[in-house]
């Protein structure tokens, strides 16, 4: 019986070459599926670092977006939300098998995610607003509005870049975006310096870090699109008031609390916020220091008083 070795050097040239290179492409498409699968499985582990649960379903590469894509992504953050994505695509992203990763550039699409989750970042964001005087409600109130306000469940898209320099100790979150449809977007810039270079494990270390690392700048924006007049509707219907009269009433407590208190940075806050309901655009807030501020000594700094604070930090609250 003839052996496949001369079976195969019988058959037309063209033919012996187009077996190799059929060969050689399903080698090379068997060893890069298994690159990308390796990958995500990395990309994977290391979410799970930051959620209590993370998984995916398929994974591809766009070569197009130069990104890998994994679909049908689920993932429960450390409040306890479970959100789905239809896809996380990975741009860039430390692909080494040790330690926290220094670098990454990811996009979120097409995540549902429940109106616990914007509770959960609004309680969050609310913490640094009562810091600065901007008064909020309880969060079961907040969550009850969002829900009457039609987004018990919406589509978001997130946006996370971020860089540490593990030579100068710089960390730096880049235009970092929440997009909720029919809601708005929330954009997070910040800067710190001094970073340790080795992780924070024990409370010596996390100490340490809050010693050393420093403030640079940070910001955080929100940019309307139907969160304020969504939120006036549901407002006076809870009231059984019209919506004029609702904004009526929103505007003259807010101008109520701003006439009343002495503390000029509880008052620019209120006046930002004031024009921001007016007329929903953009309201800001953002830290600009002349130079770079412990973190440790933020803290501290504040209990001197916002007034202190501002010119400590360089606090600038606007809206447009």
């Amino acid at each position: 019986m003839p052996t496949i070795q001369p079976l195969f050097m019988r058959l037309p040239f063209s033919s012996r070459l187009a077996a190799v290179g059929g060969g050689g492409y399903f080698a090379a498409d068997h060893f890069a599926n298994a690159k990308l699968k390796e990958r995500a499985d990395i990309f994977a582990r290391d979410m799970r670092k930051v959620t209590k649960e993370f998984r995916y379903g398929a994974v591809r590469a766009d070569i197009l977006g130069q990104s890998i894509v994994m679909s049908d992504v689920e993932f429960v953050t450390l409040t306890g939300d479970r959100i789905k994505a239809a896809i996380v695509a990975v741009k860039d992203f430390d692909w080494r098998l040790s330690g926290p990763p220094r670098y990454a550039d990811i996009e979120i699409k097409r995540a549902d995610v429940p109106s616990t989750a914007l509770t959960n970042l609004a309680r969050a964001s609310g913490q640094f607003g009562a810091l600065i005087g901007v008064s909020t409600g309880p969060a079961a109130d907040a969550q009850r509005l969002l829900d009457r306000a039609g987004y018990k469940r919406t589509t978001s898209d997130f946006f996370v870049r971020y860089r540490l320099d593990e030579d100068t100790g710089e960390f730096e979150l880049s235009n970092v975006q929440l997009a909720v449809s029919d809601l708005g977007e929330v954009v997070l810039n910040l800067r710190l310096g001094n970073v340790p270079r080795k992780g924070v494990n024990d409370g010596a270390a996390l100490l340490s870090a809050g010693m050393t690392t420093t403030l640079v700048s940070a910001s955080i924006a929100f940019k309307d699109r139907q969160l304020v007049s969504r939120l006036l509707k549901a407002h006076a219907a809870e009231r059984n008031i019209s919506e004029a009269e609702a904004l009526q009433r929103v505007l003259r407590d807010l101008k109520e609390e701003r006439d009343q208190t002495r503390d000029p940075v509880h008052r620019e806050a209120l006046e930002a916020l004031l024009r921001f309901i007016e007329r929903p655009n953009e309201i800001r807030l953002a830290l600009e220091p002349q130079r770079p501020v412990p973190l440790m000594a933020m803290g501290l700094q504040f209990l001197g008083g916002r007034s202190f604070a501002k010119d400590a930090f360089g606090l600038k609250i606007s809206a447009r």
